[in-house]
């Protein structure tokens, strides 16, 4: 919820997803959503490892972030186009990260 105050804060639109599933069921209905931040920790049939995966799959050139305090980068297969942050990550590493990605 913090990472979502931030990027709303930041003047981007942060839309929120309960879990994986519902990311997708996102993804699938709307057209505007322009990058994908996920904790790769969560609730539902899929994580957030899973989650970047199907997007992958479904929407290659969607750019991916993913987080998590509980892994580290090696400690999991990420997608090769995926970033990811190490919590905790400062803010201003986000916004970084949003930016490079929406403006490329």
């Amino acid at each position: 919820m913090i990472a979502a105050e931030t990027i709303a804060d930041a003047g981007y639109v942060a839309i929120e997803a309960a879990n994986a599933d519902e990311a997708l069921s996102l993804l699938e209905e709307r057209q505007d959503i322009d990058i994908i931040f996920s904790d790769i920790k969560m609730p539902g049939s899929i994580d957030g490892l899973g989650l970047a995966a199907a997007a992958g799959h479904r929407w290659p050139n969607k750019p991916i972030i993913l987080t998590s305090g509980h892994l580290r980068r090696g400690d999991a297969e990420l997608p090769a186009s995926a970033t990811f942050l190490q919590k905790p990550y400062p803010a201003a590493l986000l916004l970084t990260e949003l930016s490079r990605l929406d403006h490329p």
